[in-house]
């Protein structure tokens, strides 16, 4: 599932592509994705031009110019994929050819997009046509969506979240106070989005790895020195994974050789079997919280 690292990335990759471009076309692939429905849906992006994306936890926000927002959350699975015009300063005629494309792609149906363009990350749910020929695939959305949503309606849908790790205005100390009395083991905590927002298996097994706490470790025996170790060593690494490319196999264009080269980075997660990079011990995998727990038995307590 992408995390912050993941979702921050798209969202700098689409601020870079997609920023100021207008929904030229729009075809939902998939009713459930969206919560109109669906011709509607497409009736009403038309012609929205998208004044810039913001991110909180995994939650991607397109600022529309008509004063709303789509807000998307891609879940388990949900991939974005930008088709674009090769050339940097394309000419009138790849302009036109690229639009005549889109009208082609936007035309067809989700299996024919599937079978044709074999770098789409998986099946289309909602598709937009944007007004420079480039078209972006939203692609299985099967438990995500994509929502059209007023200003009131998206801040009591991001009212529920906690605190994004990387909010510049949430600390250390705040981190360690929001700790405080808390009952119950440490992993689960961090994957609870009403708690931390946007952290998942993945950096939760990290954080925990380089903070030396083991993921079933209990809240209440947690040092306050700990608690602000852990803080900083989950902002690194979240850090570090979005400097490095993060954690999707999947690229967000054709040309995107970036996205994904955290994947070797991991020093617990996923590396179950295999010696520890700190000092040999095999790591072990558990289940914690219903969710896998990779740590290493020596390096964390």
């Amino acid at each position: 599932m992408p995390e912050v690292p993941e979702m921050e990335i798209y969202k700098n990759y689409l601020n870079q592509w997609v920023k100021d471009k207008k929904i030229n076309r729009a075809n939902v692939y998939r009713a459930k994705s969206v919560n109109l429905e669906s011709k509607e849906f497409c009736t009403t992006v038309i012609g929205k031009r998208i004044k810039g994306i913001l991110r909180q936890g995994k939650y991607l926000i397109f600022q529309l110019d008509d004063g709303h927002f789509l807000l998307t959350h891609m879940m388990l699975d949900g991939r974005l994929f930008l088709m674009t015009i090769e050339s940097e300063t394309p000419q009138e005629h790849e302009v036109s050819q690229a639009i005549a494309l889109q009208s082609e792609i936007l035309q067809s149906d989700a299996e024919d997009l599937k079978q044709r363009f074999k770098d789409l990350p998986g099946k289309a749910s909602v598709v937009f046509g944007l007004s420079d020929g480039s078209v972006l695939f939203f692609c299985n959305l099967t438990l995500g969506y994509l929502h059209y949503l007023g200003q009131e309606q998206l801040e009591t849908k991001l009212r529920e979240l906690g605190k994004d790790p990387l909010d510049p205005n949430f600390s250390a100390q705040n981190f360690a106070q929001l700790l405080e009395g808390k009952r119950g083991m440490i992993k689960p905590w961090l994957m609870n989005p009403k708690n931390i927002s946007g952290v998942g298996n993945a950096y939760s097994n990290e954080a925990l790895f380089s903070a030396g706490i083991l993921p079933t470790r209990l809240i209440s025996t947690i040092s306050h020195l700990e608690k602000v170790n852990l803080f900083n060593s989950l902002v690194n690494c979240i850090r570090d994974s979005i400097r490095l490319g993060g954690d999707m196999e999947e690229p967000f264009a054709s040309w995107d050789d970036f996205i994904g080269g955290y994947n070797t980075y991991f020093k617990a997660y996923d590396r179950a079997g295999k010696p520890c990079l700190v000092c040999g011990e095999t790591i072990q995998k558990s289940e914690v919280g219903g969710r896998n727990a990779f740590f290493c038995p020596h390096c964390q307590r």
